[in-house]
């Protein structure tokens, strides 16, 4: 998990000093959907876990070099 916030940390610096200051907005908002899927499934209500797990997939099949 270090290695991924590491590299995460990272491209977040490149993009804002290229000028993309809505990154950190992003990442906040993602990982607040996480944070969100994790509470609701130890609630018992598994559907937005399952269906975050499901586009995530799907964004990096589609993804090259991802």
């Amino acid at each position: 998990m270090e290695f991924w916030l590491r590299v995460t940390r990272s491209q977040i610096t490149k993009e804002i000093r290229a000028g993309r200051t809505d990154t950190w907005a992003a990442f906040a908002l993602v990982v607040r959907l996480f944070r969100e899927a994790m509470r609701k499934r130890a609630a018992g209500d598994e559907r937005l876990w399952g269906d975050l797990l499901r586009y995530a997939q799907d964004v990096v099949d589609r993804a090259p070099g991802a």
